[in-house]
């Protein structure tokens, strides 16, 4: 280490109590953790629809799903609906299970 590096080394934050911040972050991610949400036969419907729609057109979409109790959004354009496995591709390669999915719309 250099005599530069030295001096500059004392004024870089540091973790003064060992373990706090993942504490911390590991109660933040309780806090987040929601119950998957029921969703009922007409908003499968109309999701389906939106999703069929955009699918022709190749138009983007954005998703909002439910992911290990943490509700998240991603967009992209869909690459490949396969009913049979319930799960849906889109680019740039991400697949959903679409019983995680709770909202599509288009974008």
């Amino acid at each position: 280490m250099t005599e530069k590096e030295r001096r500059a080394a004392k004024y870089l934050p540091f973790d003064s109590l060992k373990g706090f911040k993942e504490a911390i972050e590991q109660e933040d991610q309780k806090i987040k953790k929601m119950e998957r949400p029921v969703l009922s036969e007409d908003e499968k419907w109309d999701m389906n629809l939106i999703l069929l729609e955009c699918y022709s057109k190749n138009q983007a979409i954005v998703i909002s799903y439910f992911e290990n109790g943490i509700y998240r959004k991603y967009c992209g354009v869909i690459k490949k609906i396969d009913y049979i496995n319930k799960q849906i591709t889109l680019l740039p390669k991400k697949k959903f299970w679409m019983e995680d999915i709770y909202k599509i719309n288009a974008k």
